[in-house]
């Protein structure tokens, strides 16, 4: 394979660790694909007990070099809250500036080895920033050496601190950071959101120069390991006794039931569906507190004997969503949430289940809505749960709606056409250097 040009340079700055699965499925995934169209440099903060596994760093800087990935790892650091996160920031700056300086020595552009004393060095590239703590320092490289700027939000993280409770509205940190979102918006070179719904919002953000590219990349998923079974298996046959759903209805969660997903919602509806199907069974495969998710799975009304719960490595999730007849999820539904894209969506459809969810977050709702590959409830009241029996037992009865789902998660959710946007957009970004 032809290696990349040396004058196309990315400097790809993340605050998720690449030792973590969000920043192996969402990160790694995606620069493997890119290294041959660019010369990349990744620039994450591990948490310190993943930097402490010898074996797992190894590996993945192996991971990386084999990718032509140069990986620059800095510790995360926790505490003091706000104070740790500026101290980051300003680690993240010199390791950034450190890049920017050595790209521009190293390869300067075509016909400007020797430029004038007093005249501006030759952009060292782009930085693309995963979200807004990186986005602080891409912004401070770009004004340092002009590097393009590429703002990939991931969201709406302002407004998502304060939904959260985690800051007061309208208190100092909120202020601040509306203060550094407007400055993001003003100059970045390019932006990146995950839904359609979230581009709609910007006018309340920021205003964005005229003539920057916006263009919207969802979650992903690598549908090369979320795919439908190829045909029915012993080994899947194995896990259905195994788990007791053997001839079960299965309707099915995975992941966490925390933070932003309706913990209570999800179960209570759980708990409806096993009284309108017989052989219903509710499979959750989660990493969170079984004896307290049975807990309130009980104080929701789902019988014990209807609950299943396990737990899975991530390579092993494809295998168990296959065995679900459609996965269940709710979000809290805010202004924030606009802009959110759940990667378990991606995932589900790759694997050819469809989805019940509640509306409002991000463009979900539209695509299963539109292409017909789950159900959509208006919101998580009782009056809601009992208006969706008779979309789901349609759903359930429907033989093409797998085929659908893998169509619709091909089309819009592959991590390979995800690759393909951000490389169009790089490209975009080079041409007007």
């Amino acid at each position: 394979m032809r290696g990349p040009s040396p004058f196309r340079r990315v400097l790809y700055v993340s605050y998720d660790g690449m030792l973590e699965p969000l920043g192996e499925s969402q990160v790694v995934a995606y620069l493997e694909r890119l290294a041959d169209r660019a010369a990349i440099t990744l620039l994450s903060f591990e948490k310190p007990a993943d930097l402490a596994d010898a074996a797992r760093v190894a590996a993945m800087r192996q991971r990386l070099d084999r990718a032509g990935i140069t990986w620059i790892a800095r510790a995360y650091t926790k505490r003091p809250p706000v104070l740790s996160t500026a101290w980051d920031i300003i680690v993240g700056c010199l390791a950034a500036r450190r890049w920017a300086r050595a790209a521009s020595a190293q390869h300067p552009a075509p016909g400007t080895e020797h430029h004038a004393p007093g005249t501006r060095h030759p952009a060292p590239g782009i930085v693309h920033a995963r979200g807004y703590v990186p986005a602080l320092i891409a912004l401070h490289v770009k004004r340092a050496s002009g590097a393009r700027f590429l703002f990939d939000m991931r969201g709406f993280w302002i407004d998502e601190k304060v939904e959260a409770g985690h800051w007061p509205a309208g208190g100092l940190l909120f202020r601040v950071g509306k203060w550094c979102e407007r400055r993001f918006f003003a100059e970045a070179d390019a932006i990146v959101s995950l839904t359609a719904a979230g581009v709609r919002e910007f006018p309340k953000l920021g205003r964005v120069r005229e003539g920057v590219p916006i263009v919207v990349i969802p979650t992903c998923a690598d549908l090369d390991r979320f795919q439908p079974a190829a045909s029915a298996s012993d080994e899947d046959a194995r896990r259905r006794r195994q788990l007791g759903i053997d001839g079960a209805v299965v309707f099915g969660c995975v992941g966490t039931l925390s933070n932003w997903y309706l913990r209570e919602e999800t179960l209570s509806y759980l708990a409806w569906l096993s009284t309108r199907f017989e052989r219903m069974k509710a499979l959750i495969v989660t990493r969170e507190d079984h004896d307290r998710l049975r807990a309130d799975a009980a104080r929701a009304g789902l019988p014990a004997d209807r609950l299943v719960l396990a737990r899975a490595p991530f390579e092993e999730m494809p295998a168990l969503m296959r065995l679900m007849d459609a996965g269940v999820f709710f979000i809290r539904v805010c202004f924030s949430k606009r802009a959110s894209a759940a990667t378990k969506l991606a995932e589900f459809l790759g694997c050819g289940v469809p989805v019940i969810i509640n509306d409002g977050i991000g463009d979900s709702g539209d695509t299963v809505r539109a292409d017909g590959v789950g159900v959509v409830l208006p919101d998580t009241s009782r009056a809601a749960f009992a208006a969706s029996e008779g979309a789901v037992r349609s759903l359930l009865a429907d033989g093409g709606v797998a085929a659908r789902c893998r169509a619709t998660a091909v089309r819009e959710f592959s991590l390979t056409e995800g690759a393909v946007r951000y490389a169009q957009l790089y490209d975009t970004l080079w041409a007007h250097a």
